[in-house]
């Protein structure tokens, strides 16, 4: 079942993961008015761009650091800076660096990035962030962005990061990872970090791609890209892709006996999946919209189902309608509405000696207006407001005889937020902000930031960072019970809330080098576990536990004018329970990530990538063994006239590790891939 075992803190690191192949009009429920429309569309972004396709492909190598530390995003505050304005740690990956180095899904890049880490039980990916990932918390403490739209859900409040992401990975243009409480932003989850996915316009893809992937475990992948600006302004993007992972046959010792198979899963880690994502942009309106499903495979025997058994699977989808205006009305002043439609659909099958279900279904109507007035030069203020109308928060459990939990939550927030950039200086940056949610079931909450940004020399830059963060509970943690089971349900949780003091150092040395180190400290209060009550032993989410961390993150980045380029970064993360000072499991103290890409001759380019981790306790109280891990990913770019090729190596040294798994699992820990590869062609036209 899809529920928050919180009972302590998890989380990790795990590898291989992306890939997969893709047949674009190969969904029987496509209608043909689509198809026809998608044709048309494709053949109107080939026609006269063949000729500028090798200049694309030669672009995607020439990416200066100059370039990249100036891109605008409006992550960290909702107005454009750079990363140095930001008043945040900000990290910006670039679809350049996605086809480097071979990223296939979100968690495979946030692995690579400092303060990082990720755990895979064989059902979801999991984003560790700092010292903190808790067990099956389904990233709920974290966001996800879409264009600066939410995308976590309305009842779990998860954000998938694998193969359940929720569009296709060739849209992106790029990532940007703000680190920190961004509650005051965004309010509910945003407690570690904002990750805010930014799609590529038209203009960007101007033209037509294919791609198809094969690999390791039976992997098949396709997708298809296109996109295009007209003169009069008119700019349409278009993806979808299909994928189909056959399984690997899985040994877990816990269940080594003959009754179960000798402990192998045979067949059973399958993974399928497929999405849809447009994006239609006119002068001062934009419209976009994504559909996805993704069916997964259990191999874990988790929640005590029957091992080795093919119905036990658990399937998500997504779906989002997004229309939005946004107009300069004056050069001092902007408006920005927004209105949405997002849907979250889950459903899972466990065979026990009779089949068990359950099933979510969440729908959201929410409305955005924000206003930008530069009220001086040196002084902007921004004012925002949302109202998200949860129309459908519902939960069902069942199995062949009895309904054992069916109830509908609907729910109303309503929030305002501003912030205030002073420039006290032409060197001195002062943000303030402030956001207030009020929501029909969960109360209200108010979180404060405060930012100084100061640059004592041209390259140089200081921040010193505080902000606050909260988590609401979720539906499952305030109102499930079952009485079979044991579990009640506790309507008066209070929100988590997180308290983060940071300082952070930024040096560019040239034109080719960036560095930076980061200290921060972070106080966790009201932090919902499971509680057994002694007056009648049934057990309930309680807000029980409190948590005191710091850590330090070095990052250096290269990219030079030969075309090399690098990283590497340490993270020392330190988290403890404030009550017993026990370190919090699925935590590796060390972390360290290093990537290394160049140009072999001509158009071939290599580029490797190790990540390396500390062992983490489990929530049995044993510990992983610390690992290696190295990644490797070799790319022709257009041999044979516009066509790609890529040939990736997953866990080259076919290191053996496993990452701490949740309390519905028999095992401590849960085996992860070993080498395994994959082979993709892009054609260009």
């Amino acid at each position: 079942m899809k529920w928050l075992e919180t009972h302590e803190e998890s989380r990790d690191s795990q590898l291989s993961r992306g890939v997969l192949l893709f047949v674009v009009f190969g969904r029987k429920t496509m209608r043909t008015g689509l198809v026809k429309c998608v044709i048309l569309f494709a053949f109107s972004c080939v026609a006269g761009n063949t000729a500028r396709s090798q200049e694309r492909v030669d672009a995607a190598k020439l990416l200066s650091l100059d370039s990249l530390l100036n891109i605008k995003i409006s992550t960290a505050s909702r107005s454009l800076q750079t990363v140095s304005e930001a008043p945040a740690s900000v990290t910006i990956v670039t679809a350049e660096d996605i086809d480097r180095y071979g990223y296939r899904t979100l968690d495979e890049v946030l692995t690579t990035l400092k303060g990082f880490y990720r755990s895979y039980d064989r059902n979801y990916m999991y984003a560790g962030v700092r010292g903190f990932s808790r067990p099956t918390d389904y990233n709920d403490r974290l966001l996800l962005l879409l264009n600066g739209h939410v995308m976590n859900d309305n009842f779990y409040g998860s954000a998938p990061i694998g193969t359940d992401f929720p569009f296709p990975f060739e849209s992106i243009d790029r990532i940007e990872v703000v680190r920190g409480p961004g509650s005051a932003l965004y309010g509910t989850g945003g407690m570690f970090a904002v990750i805010n996915i930014v799609t590529k316009p038209g203009s960007r893809i101007d033209g037509l791609r294919l791609s198809a992937e094969t690999g390791s475990f039976g992997r098949m992948k396709g997708s298809l890209l296109a996109g295009t600006q007209w003169d009069n302004g008119l700019d349409a993007a278009f993806s979808a892709s299909w994928a189909n992972v056959k399984s690997q046959d899985l040994y877990f010792e816990q269940f080594d006996d003959p009754a179960t198979n000798h402990g192998i899963a045979r067949g059973v880690d399958w993974d399928r999946y497929y999405s849809i994502f447009g994006d239609v942009r006119y002068h001062d309106f934009s419209l976009k919209g994504f559909y996805s499903s993704r069916n997964k495979g259990v191999p874990t025997a988790s929640f005590g189902t029957l091992f080795n058994d093919e119905r036990s699977h658990t399937v998500d989808g997504n779906a989002l309608a997004e229309l939005k205006y946004e107009r300069e009305i004056n050069p001092d002043k902007a408006i920005i509405v927004k209105a949405s439609y997002f849907n979250y659909r889950y459903e899972g099958e466990y065979p026990y000696s009779a089949n068990s279900y359950d099933k979510t279904d969440a729908d959201v109507l929410e409305g955005d207006l924000q206003f930008r007035w530069d009220l001086m030069p040196n002084n902007q203020l921004i004012i925002g407001a949302e109202f998200r109308h949860n129309t459908t928060a519902s939960y069902r459990y069942w199995d062949m005889n009895t309904t054992y939990f069916d109830s509908d939550y609907p729910y109303d927030v309503l929030s305002f937020y501003i912030q205030d950039e002073f420039q006290v200086r032409e060197n001195l940056l002062l943000t303030l902000g402030l956001r207030h949610d009020k929501s029909s079931i969960s109360g209200t909450s108010t979180t404060p930031r405060a930012a100084v940004v100061y640059n004592p020399f041209k390259s140089s830059t200081l921040k010193m960072l505080y902000g606050e963060g909260f988590r609401a509970p979720n539906l499952y943690e305030a109102h499930y019970f079952d009485p079979i089971s044991g579990f009640k349900s506790n309507p008066a949780l209070r929100p988590e809330k997180v308290r983060t003091l940071e300082a952070v150092w930024e040096q560019r040395m040239g034109s080719e080098f960036f560095a930076s180190i980061s200290l921060y400290r972070y106080f966790m209060d009201d932090l919902i576990d499971t509680w057994i009550d002694p007056a009648d032993s049934l057990t309930q989410f309680q807000n029980i536990s409190r948590v005191d961390a710091f850590g330090a993150e070095l990052d250096f980045e290269a990219r030079l004018h030969s075309g090399v380029t690098g990283y590497a970064n340490y993270t020392f993360q330190d988290a403890r329970d404030s009550e017993t000072d026990q370190q919090l499991s699925n935590m590796p103290a060390h972390l360290v990530h290093l990537g290394f890409g160049c140009s072999l001759s001509g158009s071939f380019e290599v580029a490797v990538e190790m990540q390396y981790e500390t062992g983490r306790k489990t929530v049995y109280g044993t510990t992983t063994d610390p690992f290696l891990i190295t990644n490797m990913n070799l790319t022709a770019h257009h041999f044979l006239g516009n066509l790609t090729a890529s040939f990736s190596i997953r866990n080259l040294f076919n290191t053996s590790y496993s990452n701490p798994g949740g309390f519905e699992h028999k095992q401590p820990s849960i085996p992860q891939d070993g080498r395994n590869f994959l082979v993709k062609f892009d054609y260009f036209f």
